[in-house]
């Protein structure tokens, strides 16, 4: 189901003014139990999580901080990855934010201490596909 023409021009302004479009690949570390493998194409799934605690800034609201669940299940990803993250165990995967908005997902930025920029992005089929990096 398409957004709103006014969700679609507060995204469209979003990833203008970030530099961000759907070839842009965003990073995250996960757990291996997290990841499912897609037999028919080789490829990985990683699911929504259905309830994120992540602090997100609700642009498409009033520019509030919000609780990530309160705009929908999906992920958090950062603008790179981080090489201490095989150190904890993590593998870290890469997903295409086209495929993000194919399925109707939101971009939203995450209010956070870390200085690497990080975005929630919501998944309204549950998933997106996601290959290890």
């Amino acid at each position: 189901m398409p957004h709103e023409p006014e969700t679609e021009r507060i995204l469209s302004e979003t990833l203008e003014a970030h530099g961000l479009d759907a070839e842009t690949v965003l990073y995250r570390a996960t757990l291996e139990d997290f990841l499912e493998l897609d037999e028919s194409s080789g490829g990985w799934w990683m699911s929504a999580n259905p309830d994120p605690s992540e602090a997100v800034v609700d642009v498409y609201g009033g520019g509030y901080g919000t609780v990530a669940s309160q705009v929908g299940p999906g992920v958090a990803f950062a603008l790179r990855p981080d090489s201490q993250w095989r150190d904890q165990g993590r593998v870290t995967v890469a997903v295409r934010l086209g495929d993000v908005l194919d399925q109707d997902g939101l971009l939203y930025p995450v209010e956070s201490v870390i200085t690497e920029p990080v975005w929630y992005v919501t998944l309204p089929a549950g998933r997106v596909r996601v290959d290890r990096v």
